[in-house]
């Protein structure tokens, strides 16, 4: 028996997705968008703005994440990130590669 271990195409790979709810905090969502960058290359970085009253969306948009506003303030579980893996954190988590 024999095995191949070359990696799977691109298209045959998990789909992997960072969800952050958020409010205000847009001092602090672009080091975890940056962070979550550096942690899961590849992975879709989703904010959803929980109707921040300072600049939070704009912020996090300037910052390469997929924003969604959220009317009702507290932690959604919205079905917007279309991911085979898909992880959810505090706005104020500090990811890390090891």
């Amino acid at each position: 028996m024999t095995t191949d271990h070359r990696p799977a195409p691109v298209s045959a790979m998990p789909r992997i997705a960072a969800v952050i709810p958020c409010f205000n905090e847009a001092l602090a969502i672009t080091q975890v968008i940056e962070g979550f960058r550096a942690a899961l290359p590849g992975a879709e970085i989703h904010v959803f703005d929980n109707n921040s009253t300072d600049d939070t969306a704009a912020v996090a948009r300037a910052a390469g994440a997929i924003v969604t506003h959220v009317a009702a303030r507290g932690r959604t579980w919205p079905r917007a990130a279309r991911a085979t893996w898909c992880g959810a954190c505090s706005p104020t988590s500090r990811p890390t590669s090891t």
